[in-house]
Formats: structure tokens, C-alpha cells, sequence
């Protein structure tokens, strides 16, 4: 559901670069700057170490490009432009690669550089930047200026490129660089350029920050729309029966809006937040993925509005349910928090429609309008979805719901199709907050944009571990735990309907919550639940126990008062 499926087939697709053996020939090194320098770090030791907990599935995944002598990167050897080329070392996602080169005496330092690849059609892509570190003793760090990349992110490549920092002049032994890693990078060759000698300037170690600075987003807060625990109801075509069953009733709202007992009676609150996205396959092959299947136009926009604003259904059921779970728990005061997803406005699509009025049906192929276009019509077709909601929102009357959020449905900042796809969520988030809304985002597992979602305008952001469908060990959890903490992000929970017959899956969903305790997201953010349709009416329904305990251990750690299992 979601992007799920369109995540595991981008997946699958990069992966099969992980099949070609490494194989070809080693390039000579490139030209060496002027000056005398030498290239200090050549056949030097070092270490290549992931900032959180390193990831059993995509360790062994990027096993296919290793670094077979532990020395490649400062051998001295390029691999030009073929990703199979055994110069090479491969890293995928994990958020960042950290190199520690010790120059095994102290040195003036004066250029470092790192040489990547980019390979789009097989997911390689340059990093965002590069920040570079000296240290003298291998703890204690000056950090130096940062270097982005300057390529396009459209250039599909292959092509290289060399990241430099120039004019250093400082003394040190321990050289650090790390270095973004949003799909795959490819590397082949880092670069310290100095003198074995101390006539360089005295390095300055950079001021520590406090511990614990950045938390995540706080249950109930503005940033988050007021929400604190939200789940994903998914509305959409199937091709199977039941037709219907991508959509919600009253009745199937029931065990959301309240939390029921075995009896299916209400006996307290449940969800305060509700998150309506379209199902992303559609009967005629249309898709609202990024590129999966045809791209979506005006017609399939409106549908999902469609389905949303209906009397029975989505909408209109949960103002249903939610008035019925107030005629018997109080609190007249209650209404539920809605957030609604933007479908993508697909960069392949040239043909949308009109939604101006001007006649003119909008093109946001970027390769056939630019950039600059694209953006502007991509921007358009935006607002007068926003629009559409509102006037659609105001026109029902809904006594029991508060829209309080739009959700980018696009989990990951797609710069690989336009460059300017942040501007575009910039100016997303500028118009919602212009209407009294908020915009959240909830990218897959280190998705491209992860760590910038607060500057390019998502007010609250959460990242998806992706544990429960990845054969990967628990430690994945504690890696996105701990990055989301660092970026003020929080965590999705995620379930599917194995949960309710499958121990082991069953299991995984219980690591989500017992680290929900042990880091602090269970009462200290706000959180969001992932579901397979209709998971947990399923196991609120359920007559077997084990079953049944999926629906009351999820109440529990909403209201924060579960246990985490010993």
C-alpha cells in the first residue's frame, strides 16, 4: 500500500546493479594539483562506518562492491564510468558514509577531494554535499566548510565528478569526510593533497553542541496540526472483491475513532488523527507513484476527491462515527484532525488539464517545458487541488472534523526528475500554511530529502523504518529512531495483516513499540500507524487472542501506558 509496493519495486530496480560483478580496469589517477603536493592519504588505512546503527538487509546488499582491500578508496585507482568497475565502493542509503583517514603523521593539509559517480538509470546518484573534518588526534574535530555537489541532478550520467576543498593550510593527521548517501554513491577515490610537514596553520576544534538539542515532534503541537496519534486510511480502486474494499464505513471506523473491548462496546478514544490517501495503482494503469505505470492527470485527482467527499464513506463516515462515539464516551468538544494527501503532479505528465480556466491543459513534463515551467504548472495544479479541498470541505459541513494538514505523497524529494522539486514542496507548504493548515511528510526508510525536510518547508516529518518489510534485524529500528531524534523527526509505526496469523511479523511490530519506550516516540511524539487497509479493524474483530492483543497493545502505547517486553 502506499508507496510500499512502489518502494520495493524502485528497490528491486537499483538492486539489480548489486547482480553485475565487479569486473574492467582501474583507471589511472587523475591529474595532480600544482604546487608540489603530495597526495598524503595514498595507501593509507581508514575506517567507512555509518552514523547510526549499520543495516544488516543493505550491508549485504552493497557486499556486491565492497571494499575489497580496505584500501581502495586511497589507492590511487579511478574507476571511470562503469559502476561494475572494481575501483569502485558502493554504499546505499543508511543516511551518510563517515571516512576517518589516519595520514599516520602529522601534515599540512591543503586540498581534500572525494571523486563519485552518477549513473540515474541504475540509481546512483552524486551525494548532496560532502562536509570534511581534521582532527590531530582522532577525537577532538575542527569541522572545515561543506561542498555540494554542482551537477544536475537530472543528469542521468554516467558521468564523475571530484568534490573539493581547497586552500585548507592546516596542520593534522586524522582526515574526516562524510558524505550524503540517498540511493546508492559510488566512490572510488578520496584525496588528501599537502606537505609531510607542520608550515601549515594550527587547526581549531569546533565547539560541541548540547546533547539532545533536537527531539521529535511533540504529540499535539502546532508543527504537527494538533495531532498525536494518527493513522493512514487509504481510499482507492481494487481490482478484487470486494470492490468496495479500499474504503471505510461508519462501522469500520468504529474500533479507530473508540477504543471497543472484545464486545465491540466503546470504552474510550482512540486515534485523534486521520490521514486519507489514494490508493496508489489505478484500473486503467494510471499511477499515482512517481513513475510507476501512466502518470495521473485532472481527471484521477478529482476521483480520489470524489471518493473522499462522499456521504458514507471517508469522510463523511468518520463525522459519522465520530458522532456516535461522542454520544456515548462525551466531550462534546472532541472533533477528529484530518490530513489529506497531494497526490504528485508527475513530472512525465504533459497532458494534465486545466485547472485555470485559461483553455490550456497543463504541461509538467520537465524534459519538454524546462524547469522553470514545469515548476510553475506543477505549482498551479497544486493549489487548485488545495483549493478544490476547501471549497469541497466548507461545501459538507462536517460538524465532527477539523482539517488541520496536507501530506506530500511522494516519500522521498525527487530531485532525479526535477531539480526543482523542493522549490516545489517550499511553495506547497507556503500556500497550506497561507489557508491555516500544516504540511507533513512521511518518507521511506533514509529517502531522498530526509534530512532537509524542515528547509524545504514540511512542518513536521516523520520517517518510515520499513522493518516489517525488509528481512533486516531490529537494529533498523534503532537506526531510524536515533536519526529521526537527531533531525527532529518522528517514527511511523508500521503493521501489516501478517501481524494477525504470523508470530515472527507479529514480533517485528512489537520491536516498533518496545523501542517506542526505550527512545522516548511513544509519549514524546507525535506518531503515525501504517496499515494494510484495515489492519487493525481486523484485529479488533478477531475471536484469537493473539490477534485480538495487536488492537489492545497499539490502545495501550497511543494512551502511554504500554510495557515494553523484557
Amino acid at each position: 500500500m502506499k508507496l510500499r509496493k512502489w518502494f520495493s519495486l524502485c528497490l528491486a530496480a537499483m538492486l539489480a546493479i548489486s547482480l553485475v560483478p565487479a569486473a574492467g580496469f582501474a583507471q589511472p589517477a587523475h591529474s595532480e594539483p600544482d604546487g608540489g603536493l603530495v597526495n598524503l592519504a595514498l595507501g593509507k588505512s581508514y575506517t567507512l562506518e555509518t552514523p547510526y546503527p549499520r543495516d544488516s538487509h543493505f550491508s549485504t546488499v552493497e557486499a556486491a562492491h565492497p571494499d575489497d582491500t580496505g584500501r581502495q578508496l586511497t589507492d590511487g585507482e579511478y574507476g571511470g564510468t562503469t559502476f561494475s568497475n572494481k575501483a569502485y565502493v558502493g554504499s546505499i542509503w543508511q543516511g551518510s558514509r563517515i571516512v576517518t583517514i589516519d595520514l599516520e603523521q602529522v601534515s599540512t593539509i591543503q586540498e581534500i577531494s572525494v571523486n563519485v559517480l552518477q549513473d540515474l538509470p541504475v540509481g546512483i546518484f552524486f551525494p548532496k554535499q560532502v562536509q570534511f573534518s581534521i582532527s590531530h588526534n582522532g577525537k577532538v574535530w575542527e569541522k572545515l566548510d561543506t561542498v555540494n555537489n554542482e551537477i544536475s541532478t537530472t543528469e542521468k550520467g554516467p558521468l564523475t565528478q571530484k568534490l573539493t576543498l581547497q586552500g585548507v593550510n592546516k596542520v593534522a593527521r586524522y582526515v574526516k569526510a562524510e558524505i550524503t548517501v540517498d540511493s546508492w554513491v559510488f566512490m572510488d577515490e578520496i584525496e588528501v593533497w599537502g606537505t609531510p610537514d607542520r608550515s601549515g596553520r594550527p587547526l581549531t576544534p569546533s565547539p560541541q553542541g548540547p546533547k539532545d538539542k533536537i527531539k521529535y515532534p511533540a504529540p499535539g503541537s502546532e508543527q504537527a496540526g494538533g495531532i498525536r496519534s494518527e493513522v493512514l486510511i487509504y481510499t482507492g480502486e481494487w481490482q478484487y472483491e470486494p470492490a468496495d474494499w479500499i474504503s471505510f464505513t461508519k462501522e469500520d471506523f468504529k474500533p479507530y475513532v473508540s477504543y471497543v473491548d472484545t464486545d465491540m462496546n466503546r470504552v474510550d478514544y482512540m486515534f485523534d488523527g486521520y490521514l486519507f490517501l489514494p490508493y496508489a495503482p489505478l484500473l486503467d494503469g494510471a499511477n499515482f507513484g512517481p513513475t510507476t505505470g501512466k502518470p495521473t492527470n485532472k481527471a484521477h485527482f478529482e476521483s480520489f476527491l470524489d471518493r473522499l467527499f462522499r456521504d458514507d464513506y471517508e469522510l463523511g463516515a468518520l463525522n459519522q462515527a465520530v458522532q456516535e462515539a461522542k454520544a456515548e464516551l462525551g466531550n462534546p468538544a472532541y472533533k477528529a484532525k484530518v490530513a489529506i494527501a497531494i497526490p504528485y503532479p508527475r513530472t512525465d505528465q504533459n497532458d494534465f488539464g486545466d485547472v485555470d480556466g485559461d483553455g490550456i491543459s497543463e504541461n509538467m513534463k520537465v524534459s519538454e517545458v524546462g524547469e522553470d515551467q514545469a515548476l510553475a504548472n506543477r505549482e498551479k495544479v497544486v493549489r487548485w487541488f488545495v483549493d478544490e479541498v476547501y471549497d469541497r470541505w466548507q461545501q459538507a459541513g462536517y460538524t465532527e472534523l477539523e482539517l488541520v494538514s496536507f501530506y506530500w505523497y511522494n516519500e522521498f524529494v525527487a530531485y532525479q526528475l526535477a531539480e526543482k522539486d523542493g522549490e516545489l514542496i517550499r511553495r506547497t507548504g507556503d500556500y497550506v500554511r497561507s489557508k491555516g493548515a500544516r504540511l507533513q511528510w512521511i518518507p521511506y526508510y533514509f529517502g531522498r530529502g530526509w534530512d532537509e525536510w524542515k528547509d524545504i518547508g514540511f512542518d513536521s516529518a516523520l520517517m518510515q523504518p520499513n522493518y516489517t518489510f525488509h528481512n533486516t534485524t531490529a537494529d533498523r529500528v534503532d537506526a531510524v529512531a536515533q536519526a529521526a531524534r537527531a533531525h527532529g523527526m518522528g517514527v511511523e509505526i508500521e503493521m501489516s495483516d501478517a501481524v494477525l496469523t504470523n508470530p515472527e511479523i507479529r514480533d517485528k511490530y512489537y520491536t516498533y513499540l518496545d523501542k517506542g519506550v526505550e527512545y522516548g516516540y511513544m509519549k514524546g511524539s507525535y506518531n503515525a500507524y501504517y496499515q494494510q487497509v484495515k489492519t487493525l479493524l481486523k484485529a479488533a474483530q478477531s475471536d484469537d487472542p493473539d490477534a485480538r492483543e495487536v488492537y489492545d497493545l497499539t490502545y495501550q502505547f497511543i494512551k502511554g501506558t504500554y510495557k515494553a517486553r523484557k
